[in-house]
């Protein structure tokens, strides 16, 4: 075989390669993957590699949530909710979980839950004092539905 003709075919498995899914990859690379999607304004492919970090490993609360901000961001808050959800189930006492329901739900103008969801997130978070954004969104949502 010419050293020309091993060259090319060289080439073509490496492109092969570099096209094809990788199946290492386990749920912990695809949930940083996600995540420097999330960080980079990629929030279609966070979406992609929240799933399958999700699919990877059952009970993966931290894709889930990710997931729920990620659909959060591109304004689907259906599918927010139902990825919210899922912490929940997996990790009910997990308090950040209550933050992150109560911005959902006031997205779908869902007051009065999203006042209960934020009263829950500062109920158990530890220092609850510091949390003056969720203090304000509870004046803010009481005041409005007076």
């Amino acid at each position: 075989m010419k050293k020309s003709s091993l060259i090319v075919i060289c080439l073509v498995v490496l492109n092969l390669c570099a096209k094809a899914p990788s199946y290492a990859e386990n749920a912990e690379e695809y949930y940083y993957k996600a995540n420097m999607s999330l960080t980079s304004g990629q929030v279609n492919e966070a979406v992609r590699f929240y799933k399958l970090a999700s699919q990877k490993k059952e009970g993966f609360f931290e894709a889930y949530l990710g997931l729920s901000i990620a659909y959060r961001e591109l304004g689907d808050y259906d599918k927010a909710h139902e990825a919210i959800l899922k912490v929940l189930e997996i990790k009910p006492d997990y308090y950040q979980v209550y933050y992150n329901l109560g911005l959902i739900l006031e997205k779908q103008n869902k007051h009065t839950e999203a006042l209960e969801a934020y009263e829950k997130f500062l109920g158990k978070v530890p220092g609850a004092s510091r949390f003056t954004d969720t203090k304000q969104r509870i004046s803010r949502i009481r005041a409005s539905i007076k």
